[in-house]
């Protein structure tokens, strides 16, 4: 069953800007609800009429797999709003294409191009393109841009309404606009050509070849384009002495999934590496809740602890994080000891906390992402360049679970002298074990109550046995 939908304060702000301007972008901190605000547009315009219809929303591997169906599903307000994936193998791709007529249809950005080809310009059937993570469309230009951004800049004029939802629109600087801005306006505001723009508001090194902006002219970017962009800070709007939660879901890989049911409903599975297949077993019921930790993370030991991997999920909703907190300073805290390697494989730049000189290293800016064990968290602080906390994977302690809060804590921002809102992202394999830990921590309510609350949430409504 659904949930009541409630607007946040900001939101029907953000919606009414979404209804009222055809072409525009959306500027949010993560956390506040760009989908919602995007979701509640379209069911308004929905109301409205099919003319505005079908929507295509164009977003990240992860967030195209999990979260905009998710938040339709989630939330009654949306219940009457159809939504089909183009994602996946081009087969797949096809067939949901051809297999019914949705409200929204969601694409990841890499099959852009594959769907631009498919339709051609005349014959583009999508009213409304939502461009989710906009700063993918940043390297367009009128001539030799990106694959992505060029095939949809064939589209753009096909299109009635085009909207941009980014937290960070300008990652690299203000030269990262102007691409995006074409589709809102097709450089009405930014000038014609991207040269025409750097020439105007920038200037090159002619030895480090740095780009920067010229003196004053930031505040005349600003104005140019403030009548189609809205910016919603965390800071406006949320109290400063409480973290942000953010969850960040993932799916497991089919395989991967089948995997974990099983160790949940028999206490056994099997893993294959190399052609050669290991059974896994869990004795207890503590070790099975274990291996499905473990499982839900990305990899599993087996009888002699060799780690066995499953899958990237995780890996890829930490890239997510990455990219979305534009590469700003991240502590990231883990259990498992297979989870480093893995994260330092994806980045590395990662350090594993190993002592006090990496508090002091993380602190002065020379460690972009520091690991670290729940257990390792006492008494550091981390808090003068950070903001950012992320829950990797978990175990069962509430008191490890408040520790590892405390070193970005608000209390330590305030400290540091900053006012920030403090973001807390946990990452959550759908369909595990994972919410029921964090709620476990949180609330401290007993394990068995966690895996029955895990369980009650799954989609397919299937009975297992409850340890």
């Amino acid at each position: 069953m659904a949930d009541t939908f409630v607007d946040q304060p900001w939101q029907p702000i953000g919606t009414k800007f979404i209804v009222d301007n055809p072409r525009a972008m959306l500027v949010a901190d993560p956390g506040m609800g760009k989908t919602a605000m995007t979701l509640k547009a379209l069911k308004i315009l929905h109301m409205c009429g099919s003319s505005f219809f079908p929507a295509l929303i164009l977003a990240p591997k992860r967030v195209a797999e999990v979260v905009w169906d998710g938040e339709v599903r989630r939330w009654d307000v949306f219940e009457d709003l159809s939504v089909l994936k183009v994602i996946g193998e081009r087969e797949a791709r096809m067939a949901a294409l051809k297999s019914s007529i949705a409200d929204i249809y969601v694409c990841n950005y890499e099959n852009a191009p594959w769907l631009v080809e498919q339709f051609g310009g005349s014959k583009w059937p999508f009213k409304i393109v939502v461009a989710d993570e906009s700063p993918r469309l940043k390297s367009f230009r009128l001539n030799k841009g990106g694959q992505r951004a060029e095939a949809l800049g064939k589209i753009a004029r096909f299109t009635g309404r085009w909207l941009n939802l980014t937290g960070t629109p300008m990652p690299n600087g203000e030269q990262d606009l102007w691409g995006q801005m074409w589709f809102v306006d097709f450089g009405e505001r930014l000038k014609r050509s991207y040269t025409a723009y750097m020439d105007a508001y920038f200037k090159e090194n002619p030895y480090s070849r740095k780009i920067t902006c010229l003196p004053g002219q930031e505040a005349v970017i600003q104005e140019l384009v403030k009548d189609r962009v809205m910016s919603l800070l965390a800071e406006d709007w949320l109290p400063l002495d409480k973290p942000q939660i953010i969850p960040v879901e993932v799916a497991l890989p089919p395989k991967a999934l089948i995997q974990y049911k099983q160790m949940e409903k028999e206490f056994f599975t099997t893993v294959s590496e190399r052609e050669i297949e290991t059974a896994v077993e869990a004795g207890t019921a503590a070790a099975k809740s274990s291996k499905m930790m473990q499982i839900a993370s990305g990899s599993i030991w087996d009888e002699n602890a060799m780690p066995h991997k499953i899958h990237e999920a995780k890996v890829e909703g930490l890239a997510d994080i990455v990219e979305q907190t534009n590469g700003a300073p991240l502590v990231v805290a883990y259990w498992w000891k297979f989870d480093p390697p893995r994260i330092i494989e994806a980045f590395p730049k990662a350090k594993v906390y190993s002592g006090p000189q990496d508090e002091a290293a993380f602190n002065a800016g020379k460690i972009p992402m520091l690991l670290l064990n729940w257990n390792s968290a006492y008494g550091l602080n981390l808090a003068r360049n950070c903001r950012d906390l992320v829950c990797y994977s978990y175990w069962w302690n509430a008191e490890l679970w408040t520790q590892m809060l405390d070193r970005i804590g608000p209390v330590r921002q305030y400290q540091a002298g900053k006012k920030c809102v403090v973001r807390i992202w946990q990452i959550i394999a759908q369909d595990t074990i994972d919410d029921g830990v964090i709620a476990s921590n949180a609330r401290k309510i007993t394990m068995e109550m966690a895996f029955k609350r895990a369980r009650a949430r799954r989609k397919d409504g299937e009975q297992t046995n409850v340890a």
